[in-house]
C-alpha cells in the first residue's frame, strides 16, 4: 500500500519470467580404448554413438553447474564372425554457464539438453580403438520474480479502468533422485542374448497430484534393448512402473504440479542361467523427479486511469504474467529413406530414430516453433549376409499451439519407429515423435505500475464550463470520451441516451464537469 495525502493505490503481487541464461557450448569427448581379452578382433566399423545424460544440475555462485555422463558404443564385425560385436564406455565431465543475473532466492526453470556433436572412430590397431568427438550443450534458465501491479486507486478525483486478469501467484520447483532396480527376464520364445548393444529408456509420468502438502508421482520405465543371438539380432522391450512421495517447502493442495522424469543413469548387468544361457538382466534405474507446482490467481488490473481534479502520470508496461501450465500431447510423423548405394538390402535387422537439436524458437508469423533434426539408423543385411548400417539425418520443425519459446517444453520422444524395405537398395522409416507432458505459458498484459498524481497542479480548462457539447465518433468509447474532458464516465452515461459503448455512429453528447 503506498499513500500520498488523500491518494492510495493498490498493488497486486503477480510472477514474471526473466530469462537468465540462454547459451550453447560444445563439450571435447575422447576414448582410447584397448580391447580387453575376451573381444574378439576388429575388423569393419558398423556404427558409434554416443547417449548423453544429464546427471546433475545446480545453480550456485552466479553459475548454472551441470554434469553429464556420456555412454560411447561402438559396434563393429570381427573377422570371420557373423554376430555384431559391442564395445561400450562411460564417461563422465562437467560444464559451468555464468548468468547473466543473479538468480536470488526467485525458483528457476532449468533446461539443459545435451546430444552428440560430431563422433569419429578409428582402429588405430585389431585391439585398439581410437574415438574422437564433442557434446553440444544447450541451455536456458528462467527465473520465476515477483513484481508488482496495480490493482486500484482512490482520492483526488481518480477513475481506473480494469480488466480481469488471471495469472501464476504462486511457483515452486523440487526435485527428487530415487533408485529402481528391477530384472528383465528374456522369455523362452526369443533366442538368449550373446551380447547387448543398444539400449534405450523411455520415462512418462501417469499421475501427479498433491494430497496433504505432498506430491505422489507415479509412472513407468520403458526399457527396450537390441542384442546380439545366435539367429542375428533381436530386440526386447520391458516396462517397469514406479511410485514416488516427494516433498518441497510451500507446497499446498491448490497449487497444481507437473512433473518430468529424468533418467540420471542406469545399470545393466547380465547374469548367466544354469546352462550358460543370457536371459537375465539386473536393472538399476537413477531417476530424477523435476517437479514445479504453481495456483493461479485472478484480480481486476488496471490499464488505464485519469484524474477530474488534477493531472497525472502513467506509467505502463506490457508485464509478461506467467500462467498455468497447459497440458501438451502433440504427435508428428516423420518419413525418412535411407539408401544403401553399394549394394543390395534383404533383411532390415532393427531400425531406431534419435531427435538432436531440439531447441524452441520464435515463429516468424507469432507463436513457437520447435526445431531439430532427426537421425534414424538403420541396421540391415545385404544379398552376402553382410551388416550393413544407414544412417541418415534431417531437419524438422513443427508449429506448436500457444506457448511461450522462453520457457521449458517437455521432452520431446519417440513414440513409435517402424519400416518398410521399400527397395533393393532402400529403407523407408516412419517416426512418430511425441511432445507429452505440461507446458508454461506466458500472457503479455499491458498495465499499469504506477500512478503519479501532482495534486498542486490545474488541469486545464479547470472550473471553466458546467456543461460542454462534444461529438463522440464512431467505435469512440465514452471512457475516452470522459478522459478527455476530465469528467466521470457514469456522468456522461447519466446525461445522454447512449444505445452502446463504443459508440455506433457519431453523436451529439453534453459533457457535464466533475470535479
Amino acid at each position: 500500500m503506498v499513500q500520498s495525502n488523500e491518494w492510495t493505490l493498490r498493488r497486486e503481487t503477480v510472477l514474471l519470467p526473466e530469462l537468465l541464461l540462454d547459451a550453447e557450448a560444445e563439450q571435447s569427448i575422447e576414448l582410447d580404448y584397448v580391447l580387453p581379452d575376451y573381444c574378439p578382433d576388429f575388423f569393419r566399423l558398423l556404427h558409434c554413438d554416443a547417449d548423453v545424460t544429464v546427471t546433475s544440475q545446480e545453480i550456485r555462485d552466479g553459475m548454472l553447474h551441470a554434469a553429464f555422463r556420456v555412454r560411447l558404443r561402438v559396434l563393429y564385425c570381427a573377422p570371420e564372425c557373423r554376430a555384431v560385436q559391442t564395445v561400450s564406455q562411460q564417461l563422465n565431465c562437467t560444464k559451468q554457464f555464468s548468468l547473466s543475473a543473479a538468480a536470488g532466492t526467485a525458483p528457476c526453470m532449468i533446461s539443459l539438453h545435451a546430444d552428440p556433436a560430431y563422433l569419429n572412430c578409428r582402429a588405430v590397431s585389431s585391439r585398439r580403438i581410437d574415438v574422437r568427438g564433442a557434446l553440444r550443450l544447450s541451455a536456458r534458465v528462467t527465473a520465476v520474480k515477483s513484481a508488482e501491479v496495480l490493482s486500484g486507486a482512490e482520492g483526488l478525483g481518480i477513475r481506473t479502468l480494469g480488466r480481469p486478469v488471471g495469472f501464476l501467484s504462486k511457483f515452486l520447483t523440487a526435485e527428487k533422485s530415487f533408485a529402481l532396480s528391477e530384472d528383465a527376464v528374456i522369455p523362452d520364445a526369443q533366442p538368449a542374448m550373446l551380447s547387448l548393444l543398444r539400449d534405450s529408456v523411455t520415462l512418462t509420468v501417469s499421475e501427479a497430484r498433491i494430497t496433504a502438502g505432498k506430491l505422489i508421482v507415479r509412472g513407468e520405465a520403458v526399457l527396450t534393448l537390441l542384442y546380439a543371438a545366435e539367429t542375428g539380432t533381436e530386440t526386447y522391450t520391458a516396462a517397469f512402473p514406479f511410485s514416488q512421495i516427494a516433498e518441497a517447502d510451500g507446497l499446498t493442495d491448490d497449487m497444481t504440479p507437473s512433473v518430468a522424469a529424468v533418467l540420471s543413469d542406469l545399470l545393466l548387468t547380465p547374469e548367466a542361467s544354469g546352462d550358460g544361457e543370457l536371459r537375465l538382466l539386473h536393472c538399476d534405474f537413477r531417476i530424477l523427479l523435476q517437479c514445479t507446482a504453481g495456483a493461479c490467481s485472478s484480480a481486476q488490473l488496471l490499464c488505464d486511469a485519469f484524474s477530474t481534479v488534477c493531472p497525472v502520470t502513467l506509467t505502463a508496461e506490457t508485464v509478461p504474467l506467467l500462467t498455468m501450465p497447459v497440458p501438451l500431447c502433440e504427435t508428428r510423423s516423420l518419413r525418412t529413406v535411407l539408401t544403401e548405394k553399394d549394394g543390395i538390402l534383404t533383411k532390415v535387422c532393427t531400425v531406431w530414430a534419435v531427435p538432436e537439436r531440439v531447441q524452441t524458437v520464435s515463429g516468424e508469423n507469432g507463436g513457437t516453433v520447435l526445431k531439430g533434426q532427426l537421425r534414424c539408423c538403420v541396421m540391415a543385411e545385404d544379398a552376402d549376409g553382410s551388416l550393413q548400417m544407414l544412417e541418415q539425418t534431417e531437419p524438422f520443425d513443427w508449429k506448436l499451439p500457444e506457448v511461450s519459446p522462453e520457457l521449458p517444453l517437455p521432452a520431446l520422444t519417440v513414440r513409435s519407429c517402424t519400416y518398410t524395405l521399400s527397395g533393393a537398395d532402400s529403407v523407408t522409416v516412419q517416426t512418430e515423435l511425441l511432445l507429452s507432458g505440461q507446458a508454461a505459458g506466458t500472457a503479455g498484459q499491458k498495465l499499469l505500475t504506477d500512478i503519479l498524481p501532482d495534486a498542486e497542479a490545474a488541469l486545464p480548462d479547470a472550473d471553466q464550463y458546467a456543461l460542454r457539447l462534444c461529438f463522440g465518433q464512431p467505435n469512440e468509447t465514452v471512457w475516452e470520451i470522459a478522459k478527455r474532458y476530465h469528467t466521470a464516465p457514469e456522468a456522461i452515461l447519466a446525461e445522454n441516451s447512449i444505445a452502446g459503448d463504443p459508440l455506433g455512429a457519431q453523436q451529439l453528447l453534453l459533457i457535464p464537469n466533475v470535479r
